[in-house]
C-alpha cells in the first residue's frame, strides 16, 4: 500500500532523492529547473509536490495543481527498482478516490512504442485522450511548445470547459511562473 506525503519545504529530506528521479524521469524540455521547482514548493500552493513511498521506502513522485474545480497532474514518476509493484497505478487509485473532479494531465502522442504503452497504461487506468492538439509551452525562456495529447478522466467533458481547464493550466503552471536559468 503506498502513501503519500505533500513535501512543504526544499529542506525536507527527501527533495534530494525526487530531484534525481525528476531529472532521470523527465527529459530537460518536459521538466522546470531544479532552483525553480524547489522554490515553487513554498511558493505556489496550488501545487503539490509529494513523495511516494511504499512500506516505509521512497517508491516515486507526484507532482499535482489544485485548480478547486478540477486538477492537473503534471509529473508521475516511480523509481526504476520500484517498477512492477503496481505502485503508479496505486497513484492514480488514490487521485481517483481522493481527489473529486476532473483530473488532466499531459502524454506524448503515440510515436514510440513506449509512448504508446503510456498512453494504453492511463487507459487501463480510466483516462481518456481528450485533446490531441495540445501545445505544451516551454519550460524555457528559449524553449519550444511540445506536441502533446490531454488526457482526463471523464471522457464526457464538454469541449468549451476543458479548453477553460486547458487555458488555466497555461496560465497558472506554465505562464505565470517565471523560468530561472
Amino acid at each position: 500500500m503506498i502513501e503519500l506525503h505533500r513535501i512543504c519545504s526544499a529542506e525536507d529530506s527527501r527533495v534530494a532523492e525526487l530531484e534525481k528521479l525528476y531529472e532521470e524521469a523527465f527529459p530537460e524540455a518536459e521538466r522546470r529547473d531544479i532552483s525553480q521547482w524547489k522554490e515553487m514548493i513554498v511558493s505556489c500552493p496550488r501545487m503539490h509536490l509529494n513523495a511516494v513511498e511504499e512500506g516505509g521506502q521512497l517508491a516515486g513522485l507526484l507532482v499535482y495543481w489544485d485548480f478547486g474545480d478540477f486538477y492537473y497532474v503534471e509529473h508521475l514518476a516511480v523509481y526504476a527498482r520500484m517498477r512492477n509493484r503496481k505502485i503508479g497505478q496505486q497513484v492514480l487509485a488514490y487521485i481517483g478516490e481522493n481527489l473529486s473532479g476532473v483530473c488532466l494531465l499531459e502524454v506524448e502522442p503515440p510515436l514510440t512504442d513506449l509512448s504508446v504503452r503510456r498512453i494504453n497504461y492511463y487507459r487501463r487506468n480510466g483516462y481518456e485522450v481528450l485533446d490531441k492538439t495540445y501545445m505544451q509551452p516551454s519550460y524555457r525562456p528559449s524553449g519550444e511548445e511540445l506536441p502533446l495529447w490531454i488526457m482526463g478522466n471523464d471522457a464526457g467533458i464538454e469541449k468549451e470547459k476543458l479548453q477553460k481547464y486547458i487555458d488555466t493550466i497555461k496560465q497558472n503552471v506554465y505562464f505565470n511562473v517565471q523560468p530561472r536559468n
